[in-house]
């Protein structure tokens, strides 16, 4: 998730880009500014995003998840093959 000064930040980046192009920003009071950033930044909270850093974490993670995952079924089959020619012989 991301952190207070992340997200300050972001809202910061956003204004400031607001200003810069001219739109509205410009004629914003410093009251609907923060105003504007609050609300940008509850979205973002509640859009539970994460930070690029965060999602590396988590893919790497599934990634190896699925490795071992692919390990284990192969372990599985492979014990199973075995199982197979003993329960047909004791028949």
């Amino acid at each position: 998730m991301f952190n207070p000064a992340q997200l300050k930040g972001l809202a910061d980046e956003w204004m400031q880009s607001l200003s810069e192009k001219g739109l509205p920003g410009q004629a914003f009071s410093e009251e609907m500014k923060m105003m504007a950033k609050a609300h940008f930044q509850q979205w973002l909270v509640q859009a539970n995003l994460v930070t690029r850093e965060e999602f590396d974490v988590q893919a790497e993670l599934l990634d190896r998840t699925q490795q071992r995952l692919g390990n284990l079924e192969q372990q599985l089959a492979e014990l199973q093959g075995q199982l197979q020619p003993e329960a047909e012989t004791k028949d």
